[in-house]
């Protein structure tokens, strides 16, 4: 066999490879016009479906879903019972002091009315001394006790007993020997009692010791001088606004030792001064 006839047939060989993949990528590009073309059909045919479905699922949300979602919910609350009630306990509790003072109002009032109603030098003089100050007589009985004073705050760690923050009048008091103490005492009382319940109050010589006790803290003011219904009010408003606008927040950040007692500090100094 000739040389040029080898030529012709290897060129050939050659040719009909090269054919065969210009034939093979011609149709794979044939093949994903297609696919596109395909999809883009397809989508302009299920897109008005997907539509009606998503403004069904708006319109019919509750009825196909809402046990679900409800159990969900139930499900979740449940299993942090503990969260949830450190996060509702400081606006529950502002709810309950409003209708507390309320009926406290309406009880001031009805006194108010039986006083001036009763027939008594006592109360004559009650009266008297009321209309000279201009005030009302039950106002004005009250004031005859000792005004309350809150001495000190103390934020001390359920578990372990460490003092976390404070506030105190004197700088003369060692706090974290006395959260230490507290926690004991307060273990033990409970403890000794019924463990469904916390340990609220604590009388030393001429102090009160209110204690207000949260899931992983509790906070301890120190009171001197007269109690009072009204106090103990006020009392618990600044601890619930204080638990809510400083504690719980520095807590959840984590917060060093020595910034929170910080912000103790800054936070009782600016209410207690704010209310003089």
């Amino acid at each position: 066999m000739s040389k040029a006839l080898l030529y012709r047939k290897l060129k050939q060989i050659l040719l009909e490879e090269e054919k065969e993949v210009q034939r093979s990528v011609q149709e794979q590009l044939r093949l994903t016009d297609e696919k596109i073309e395909d999809r883009e059909k397809l989508e302009a045919r299920v897109q008005p479906i997907l539509e009606d479905n998503v403004i069904h699922l708006k319109r019919n949300f509750s009825a196909l879903f809402g046990d679900e979602v409800t159990q969900s919910i139930r499900d979740q609350i449940k299993n942090s019972q503990e969260e949830v009630i450190e996060a509702l306990y400081p606006i529950i509790g502002k709810m309950i002091k409003k209708y507390i003072v309320k009926e406290l109002e309406l009880l001031s009032e009805r006194i108010d009315r039986q006083l001036e109603s009763a027939f008594s030098w006592k109360n004559f003089a009650n009266r008297l001394k009321a209309w000279f100050a201009g005030a009302k007589p039950s106002t004005t009985i009250t004031r005859d006790l000792l005004e309350p004073s809150l001495e000190q705050i103390l934020v001390v760690q359920k578990d372990s007993g460490i003092l976390v923050g404070s506030y105190t009048r004197s700088q003369n008091v060692d706090t974290d020997m006395i959260a230490g103490m507290l926690t004991a005492i307060k273990a033990f009382a409970e403890d000794a009692f019924d463990k469904g319940q916390d340990l609220e109050n604590i009388e030393y010589e001429t102090f009160k010791l209110v204690i207000r006790s949260f899931r992983s803290f509790y906070v301890v003011a120190a009171v001197s001088g007269g109690w009072n219904a009204s106090f103990k009010n006020r009392l618990d408003d600044l601890i619930l606004d204080f638990t809510s606008k400083i504690l719980t927040k520095n807590l959840v950040d984590n917060e060093e030792n020595s910034k929170l007692n910080e912000s103790v500090q800054l936070y009782f100094d600016q209410v207690l001064n704010d209310s003089k």
